[in-house]
Formats: C-alpha cells, structure tokens, sequence
C-alpha cells in the first residue's frame, strides 16, 4: 500500500488547510449573494454552477499542491542526491483534467548513472510525456467512440468538461479535436481479450456476415468478416426478444472461419456441443463455415438462410404484391420445382427481366433447404441490424478511407464495447504499454487502483529493478 512520508504529510496539511479556507469563505460568499440576489429567477442553476466552479477552482489547486509537494519533498530527498543531479527546477507542465487546466512545476533530473534525463514525478505518475490531456480524459473519449464516432465523442467529453454556466454558449464547450482522439488510438497498444470458459450449452448458433470498409493504402477495401455468437432466443416483453449469452466478434482475416472457431472453442468445449446451426446469406465464405467449424466427428453443423436475404430475392423477382405472396408462400409449403415454375412464368410474363429474375431464381433454389430450416426453427435472424449497429455505426454514415493499421484498433474497440467490457479500465491499465498483451476475460473490470498492491506508483510495481526503481521505492515507503 503506498504510503506517504511523515514530513510530505505535514506539507501537504499546510497547504491544503490553507487552500479549503480560503476557498470555503469564497464560496459561503458567493451562495449567499446567489440567494440573496431578487433578480436571478434561476437561483437553484446559480447555486449549483457557483458551487462547481469554486469545487473545480479548489481540486484544481489540491492536485498541483500535491504533485508539487511530492516533487520538493523527493528533491530534497538523500536518496535523489544519490542517484540525480538537478538539471532545471521549477519546469511548468499543464494537463487538463476533469476539473480544469491543471498548471504544476516539477524537477528536471539527470541520472548519476548514464546521464539520461528524467522528470521524475511525471514518471511517478504514469504521465506520458507532452500529453495536453490526461489519462482519464483519453480514457473517457475512447469510451464514447466505442459507441458512436470520433467527432461526436468530442463534442460529448467536451461538454462533461465544461462548466455548467457555460453550457449555452457553443463556443465556450471545449470540444475534444477528433485528430486528437484518433492519435490516442493510433498510440495505445490495445490489448487482445481472450473469453472466460461458459458452461457449453449442446446448441450454438453462429450468425455470420460481411462489410466493406474503405481502404487508404491499397487498392481494394478491406471485409470485414463479423459474427454472432449465442446460445439461444429467449421472450424479454411481449413483441421484444433476446439473444442468450451473445458475443459479437469482428475479424479482417483471409481465415476468419479459422480465427473465429480458435475464439469459439476458448468458450465452450467442443465435445460437449451436438449441433451448430449457422445463420448467413449462403456467400461461399459462408458455407465454408460448414467445414472450418466441425470441430469433431459427431457435431452436426447446419446452415440457415437468413429470412431478409430470401425475402429480398423474392421483391427482386417481381413488384406485385400478390406474386410475391405466392412466391413466400411456395417456398414455405412447396418443392423446388414447384416455386421453379411459378418464377418462370413470372419470366414469360417479363421477358426484358429474364436474367435478373433467374439469378435471383437460382439463388433461392440453391439455398432452398437453408431456407425451409430457417422457416421450420424459431430462432430467425437479427445479422443486418447486427452489423448496421456494431460495425457501420462505428466507421460513419459517409465512406471514408482508413489506414489497414488502425482499422484493426478501432474494431478491437468495436469488439471491447459490442462485449460490454469496460472500455475505460482497459485503457487506463494499459496505456502506458509499450507493446500489446493479452488479457483474459474475467482481468477487465478489474479496478483501476489496487488495493493490495505495494504501490499505485506504477514504475514501483511494474519496473525493472535498477537505481530508479529502488529511489521511488523507498520514497513511496517513506525510507
């Protein structure tokens, strides 16, 4: 557990009682004359907006006071003479928080050792260097990107960041720039998650389908390959049902079958699943899953044709509404060649249609017992709007180009927030990672400061053990 050394704690009380009075006073004055003003009709908007300007003048003053208390304290410390020389003092940084600007001066060290240069408290802290914000706030952008986009996220942290009675005025929110958001991501070694093991259910349904998504440095767009995972439907409301235990994974891969069934069989145990119903449009890659996914001798895979899919065939084949009646109701109660014939009098009757109509013909045909299992199970498919809610949402209403090497980061985060994990811890626990690891499941949700640890210092409880390590440990431990 970190401890603070006895004489930073009176330093610190010095300055901290000093700053609560004075800011109490400030306030108790300012509520008052809220209160006490006969032409502010919005008292209550007023009370609260003073309230938290003073509040964030405040923490803004108690959090340079800390980290500039640290600084000193360590400055004048036996163990940095032994380690640092001073090479510049009181050198400004500025970082904005969630309560405001935060100014604080610290010292610029050079090492005894080999006469690298550091800012130690930065370091203590975990601050990466000539960052304008601080974690937190990278943390809570990212956040809102994982549901919306880039240039919204902005403009959704910044109004979190600005004060209440600044809130009318646009050009007082201190939107987030979207090219800063993009360079946070650019930077963080996302982590790859590996699932946590569920009981295995016999049935697994796996709903699958693709998106185009435009490409900077190549001359084809990249596919995305997304897929559903679940274990089953079950009634929420009336009108209203839900997919069980759903996970939704999205992949660029030239084997996404490969990858998925790797993330699939991570889940569950393959010898104790009997039969994966597999729901798509009946492309190639698709029935390929048929092969890539039997996993062992007596698992049953079998493919279902999504109904938006055959349905949208049919409206191809003709625009009368009576046809297209006809035409569903054969598929549900006739043979192939029955539904064959109804579509080629359809082709006798349109003859400037014909191959429109027959490729259309020709896929319900080749898919037609897909289809009559999709119709006979009650399970039904939910892939279009899977995709339109987890994949397009994310990369924006307009095409756009995105460069390969980040359109991989933005799906991991697609993958992060669509699996309800808590984008927000993983970045804070992994930002400063200088390459990318993988977390299980069940690490995620974990806090963001442990309790049982040595120190919050993360140098302290992550780095190597060399004269810095040992410096900060004992500071943080009071020695």
């Amino acid at each position: 557990m970190y401890t603070i050394p006895y004489f930073l704690k009176d330093l610190l009380k010095k300055r901290l009682n000093n700053a609560f009075s004075s800011f109490s006073q400030i306030i108790i004055d300012n509520i008052v004359s809220c209160l006490t003003n006969p032409n502010d009709k919005n008292k209550y908007i007023s009370v609260i907006s003073e309230i938290q300007e003073q509040s964030k003048l405040l923490i803004v003053k108690i959090i340079a006071d800390i980290f500039e208390s640290f600084d000193e304290q360590y400055k004048y410390s036996s163990n940095r003479k032994l380690y640092y020389n001073i090479n510049k003092s009181n050198v400004s940084r500025t970082i904005t928080t969630l309560f405001g600007e935060v100014t604080f001066k610290r010292t610029y060290y050079q090492s005894k050792i080999d006469n690298s240069l550091h800012f130690v408290l930065d370091e203590a802290l975990n601050l990466p260097k000539n960052d304008r914000y601080d974690p937190i706030i990278k943390a809570m952008a990212i956040n809102a990107y994982s549901k919306t986009n880039m240039s919204l996220s902005g403009q959704i942290i910044g109004e979190q960041l600005t004060d209440i009675s600044n809130l009318g005025d646009n050009d007082a929110i201190k939107t987030i720039p979207r090219q800063s958001i993009f360079n946070w991501i650019k930077d963080w070694n996302n982590p790859k998650i590996k699932f946590n093991e569920r009981t295995t259910p016999k049935i697994i349904y796996v709903m699958g389908d693709e998106k185009y998504i435009g490409c900077q440095n190549q001359e084809n767009d990249i596919m995305i390959k997304s897929f559903v995972v679940f274990e089953g439907v079950e009634q929420v409301s009336k009108g209203r049902r839900r997919l069980v235990n759903r996970t939704i994974i999205n992949i660029i891969s030239k084997q996404p079958w490969i990858e998925l069934s790797d993330i699939l069989f991570e889940m569950y145990d393959s010898t104790k699943i009997e039969k994966i119903y597999l729901l798509g449009d009946g492309a190639n890659w698709i029935k390929e899953g048929i092969k890539e996914l039997k996993m062992e001798p007596t698992m049953e895979i079998k493919h279902l044709l999504c109904e938006f899919h055959y349905k949208q065939a049919i409206h191809h084949i003709t625009t009368d509404e009576l046809e297209r009646e006809i035409l569903l109701l054969s598929v549900n109660t006739s043979i192939k060649k029955d539904f064959s014939n109804l579509v080629n009098e359809i082709i006798r009757n349109n003859p400037n249609r014909k191959e429109t109509i027959e490729k259309k013909r020709n896929y319900i045909i080749n898919n037609y017992t897909a289809i009559k299992d999709m119709l006979a199970s009650d399970i039904g498919s939910s892939m279009e709007s899977h995709i339109s809610h987890y994949v397009a949402n994310m990369f924006g209403s307009r095409p756009k180009g995105y460069s390969t090497s980040n359109i991989q980061k933005y799906l991991d985060i697609s993958n992060y927030s669509n699996n309800n994990f808590n984008v927000l811890s993983i970045y804070l626990n992994t930002y400063s990672n200088t390459e990318s690891i993988t977390l299980n499941e069940k690490e995620i949700n974990y806090s963001t400061i442990e309790k049982n640890i040595g120190s919050n210092i993360p140098i302290i409880n992550n780095g190597r053990c060399n004269a810095k390590l040992d410096t900060l440990n004992k500071l943080a431990h009071g020695i």
